[in-house]
Order: C-alpha cells, then sequence, then structure tokens
C-alpha cells in the first residue's frame, strides 16, 4: 500500500516536523489517500518488482521509483503491532545531529558528511516486545549495626542483631527488548530510553516514508532478556530497601515473575551506513531523542598531516626560544 495526495497525485509520507502526512510534490498536509496492491512482490507506484524483501520485512523502498511501500499483508491480522512510536526527528534533522556529534572531529574522513553519503541515511521502525511483568519480592535476612563508642577509658563496641524482612510488589510496565535479527542487541538496548507517553494504536500511515519489519522472534522466545531486566530492577529496588545496617547476610531471597502481557510495538530508529576503506561502519539516531550510537573512522592520512604539522610547529617554537635564550 502506499499513500497518494488528493491534490497531485504524489506520494504522501509522514513527516515528523510537520506531524501529519505530507505530500513533498505540492507541500499540502493531510491530504492523502490509501492505496492497495493485491500483489505484495510489486511497487504500487510503478508496478516493478520490489527488491531486497525478506520473510520479515514490512515496508521497504522502491528501488525502481523511490516510492516507500508498506506491504498489506504483512501488518494485519496476528502480524498487526500494538503500539507505535511514530518519528518525532526528521531526516534533515537526524542530519544535523550527526554533524553537531561529529562535525569538529578532525581526524574524521572528509567523506562522512558529505550530502552524497548522507543521502542513505535510512529511517527505519525496528520490532519490539514490550513486557508487562508483576514481580513478587520475598526476602529474608540477618543484619547487624555496630556502634563504637567510648566510656571512660575504655573503647566499647557495641553490636546491634536484626531480622530483616522484606515482601515487595512490583509492576513493571513495557520492559523493552529488540526482536529484530538484523539490529544488534547491545546497540538497541544504548538507543533506550524511549519516551512511552508518544505511544500511539498501531496507523499504517506513520510507515509511510520508512521502512519496517515484523517481529523476527515470538514473545516467548524473546523473554528471557526481558525476564533479566525484570530481576535486576527488582533486586535493586529490594537493596535499597535496606539501608542504613552495617552488614546483612540473605538468609532467603526469592523473586517470582509473573507476565501480564507481551506488546507488539513498533520503534524509530535512523540507521547510517557508511563505508571507509572496505570496512563498513553503522551509525543509529534515536528517532524520538534524537540519541546518538556510533564511532567514527580514522582517516590515517589525516593523522600523518596534523601530526606533521605538530611537530613541525613544535621545531619552530622550539628554535625560537633557542634563539631568544642565545643558544645558537
Amino acid at each position: 500500500m502506499i499513500f497518494k495526495c488528493k491534490n497531485c497525485g504524489g506520494n504522501s509520507v509522514y513527516h515528523p516536523d510537520k506531524k501529519g502526512m505530507w505530500c513533498p510534490h505540492c507541500d499540502s498536509i493531510d491530504s492523502h489517500e490509501r492505496l492497495d496492491s493485491e500483489h505484495m512482490t510489486n511497487c504500487t507506484n510503478c508496478g516493478a518488482p520490489l527488491d531486497g524483501i525478506t520473510e520479515f520485512t514490512s515496508a521497504l523502498k522502491c528501488s525502481h521509483c523511490g516510492s516507500y511501500i508498506i506491504l498489506k499483508d504483512r501488518v494485519e491480522g496476528e502480524k498487526r503491532p500494538n503500539l507505535i512510536l511514530p518519528f518525532e526527528i526528521s531526516k534533515e534533522k537526524a542530519v544535523e545531529i550527526l554533524n553537531k556529534e561529529f562535525g569538529r572531529r578532525i581526524l574524521t574522513p572528509d567523506s562522512f558528511l558529505s550530502h552524497s553519503t548522507l543521502e542513505c541515511l535510512e529511517g527505519s521502525y525496528v520490532p519490539f516486545w514490550l513486557y508487562d511483568y508483576q514481580s513478587k519480592v520475598d526476602y529474608e535476612g540477618k543484619a547487624t549495626k555496630v556502634r563504637v563508642f567510648r566510656s571512660g577509658q575504655y573503647e566499647v563496641t557495641e553490636t546491634s542483631h536484626y531480622r530483616v524482612t522484606r515482601k515487595m510488589n512490583i509492576e513493571f510496565n513495557k520492559i523493552p527488548v529488540d526482536a529484530s535479527k538484523r539490529m544488534d542487541n547491545e546497540i538497541m538496548d544504548l538507543m533506550e530510553p524511549y519516551e512511552y507517553k508518544a505511544f500511539l494504536d498501531f496507523e499504517e500511515k506513520f510507515m509511510s516514508g520508512f521502512q519496517g519489519e515484523m517481529v523476527n522472534f515470538s514473545d516467548t522466545e524473546e523473554e528471557e532478556r526481558a525476564q533479566v531486566r525484570a530481576k535486576q530492577d527488582s533486586e535493586m529496588l529490594l537493596n535499597d530497601s535496606i539501608v542504613g545496617y552495617t552488614t546483612c547476610v540473605p538468609l532467603h531471597k526469592n523473586i517470582d515473575l509473573v507476565k501480564n502481557k507481551a506488546h507488539f510495538a513498533l520503534m524509530p530508529v535512523w540507521v547510517y551506513k557508511y563505508n571507509f576503506r572496505g570496512k563498513e561502519f553503522i551509525y543509529h539516531v534515536n528517532g524520538q531523542t534524537g540519541k546518538v550510537i556510533g564511532k567514527t573512522p580514522t582517516d590515517k592520512s589525516k593523522a600523518w598531516i596534523y601530526s606533521g604539522a605538530v611537530a613541525f610547529m613544535a621545531g619552530m617554537i622550539w628554535q625560537s626560544v633557542c634563539w631568544i635564550l642565545g643558544v645558537f
């Protein structure tokens, strides 16, 4: 499916800055209509075969006409996402963020932030499972408080013993775990946090202008990662509640997790792939907050030039100092 402008017939896309469907041809806002295709393998706009469709692709860019196509069959029924976090960072803004983050690094290759290479920056909706858990914490420990004071000519150590118990019910809402094989789990964890107040019920129009995926794993396959996070946070909250003791030795500790629900959500990420001397570097920009993850490559030829310039200037300064001091 695509979204066509009713005014000029051009393709409309969702634009974060305009907070709506925008036609880049006539600059109209929300003048779109939805057009569905009967053949998932062909472009709705030009009819050409769609290249690059994988088993998980739900939206992609037509390599022939540049239109962004949403594969209708892959966003309906059981495959339909529950929630979507629309892009709030436009492509133009993402480019500004990359320039601000990396533009002042003098050893960065000249082509890294050139207009031609930044054109390959693509917005992508990454599939996530969001887990709701109820954590039941049952704890018993043996604690001491030690007080040292003087009584006359003696130093007295007083040790008090305590039995510490905790029973806690903790609710976790929407613990995020990415469900995409092509995205690195550690990178996606670093992209957090997202502002959940901006979540909306899924609508196809938000995907127009971006690439997208279905979940690559079931919620049960990814659940262990969410459980680890829930247990770690439960233990942290437990430890934060046990303060003021000199020592505390656990006698019994149990953290029981009950899953209430798993939501299928799409999260916005800008992906910039840069090739430098045969090596690919990938950068990610959080499409909601603008957070950047990635390290720039170093242009060794620039490094030699700058190190030579520094050495030359140091030599000139040294000669000047020696001349002033009359060494020569």
